[in-house]
């Protein structure tokens, strides 16, 4: 019971650092480029992987038979961060948290186009609640809001896919090397734009950069331990969290209030994802049961 409760709570803590990260980074993006700041980002937290792996993580990297598919996986990683913070501009955080969590119902879809899972009537019921979640959250309060509901969204698509991708690399990389091949992959990307984005920073900015970068790293951190302790169907549902953390922050530094289609999309698609989780063990228990007999 006691690592239980330690795996929910470090879960928990988790989500937390997330929606910090993403609070200061829709804060600065208002001033400075996407690029700029995912640059700041990961750059710091690929020093922190190396701090940790030094040369044996990048040999390993370098030679691991799977690291094109890890190098794919990144960069279609990097494209869904660029594309959640360009909707930043636009949208409350309230919002684009909200829209995001679409990603678990895209998933499903992709995993029957990708890994040719056939998904249960419960996994498909959760899909459709969960899309008409979206359409309540995205309209019709975000009509004049088009082109960032659209980034939005598609950086769900992009991050659902690259769950699939994670699917298909499960056993096959360690956690500290999908994250330096991540950030790496995020610094280049993001680098090669700095001569045609950059802007003169100050110590304070520079800094404060730094202090998301390691507070996004803590929180990948916590996640991963977080699963040492609690089995991932105890702490799927934690991931919602996430909306409720977004929710307060925007009230709190924006003063922007929620309307009733963004709650009730938001509402939706929460239990979409609880359906999803319900439906997922539901399947995993009966496999069981069938091989065992």
């Amino acid at each position: 019971m006691l690592s239980i409760n330690k795996g929910i709570v470090l879960c928990f803590a988790a989500y937390a650092s997330f929606s910090v990260q993403d609070a200061v980074m829709k804060w600065m993006v208002a001033d400075f480029s996407v690029a700029e700041l995912l640059f700041w980002r990961s750059l710091t937290m690929l020093l922190v992987c190396l701090a940790i792996g030094r040369r044996q993580l990048v040999s390993q990297t370098l030679a691991s038979p799977v690291l094109k598919p890890l190098m794919w996986r990144s960069f279609i990683a990097g494209l869904a961060w660029v594309f959640y913070y360009l909707s930043a501009k636009e949208l409350t955080l309230a919002q684009m948290t909200t829209l995001y969590y679409s990603a678990p119902v895209i998933v499903v879809v992709l995993a029957v186009a990708f890994l040719q899972e056939k998904p249960t009537p419960m996994q498909w019921a959760s899909v459709v609640i969960g899309f008409v979640g979206v359409l309540v959250a995205s309209r019709p309060s975000f009509t004049s809001q088009a082109l960032s509901v659209f980034y939005a969204l598609f950086s769900a698509l992009l991050w659902a896919y690259t769950y699939v991708l994670l699917r298909q690399l499960a056993g096959k990389a360690s956690v500290l090397m999908q994250m330096f091949a991540a950030n790496g992959m995020f610094v280049l990307m993001t680098g090669l734009s700095l001569p045609f984005t950059f802007t003169v920073w100050d110590d304070n900015t520079i800094m404060v950069m730094l202090l998301t970068g390691l507070i996004g790293g803590l929180g990948q951190y916590l996640l991963f331990v977080s699963f040492e302790h609690v089995e991932a169907t105890v702490l799927a549902p934690i991931e919602y969290t996430g909306l409720i953390w977004a929710f307060l922050f925007s009230f709190l530094i924006w003063g922007d209030e929620p309307n009733a289609f963004l709650i009730s999309g938001a509402v939706l698609i929460a239990i979409s994802g609880l359906v999803s989780i319900i439906a997922n063990d539901r399947k995993t228990k009966s496999l069981m049961v069938n091989a065992e007999s």
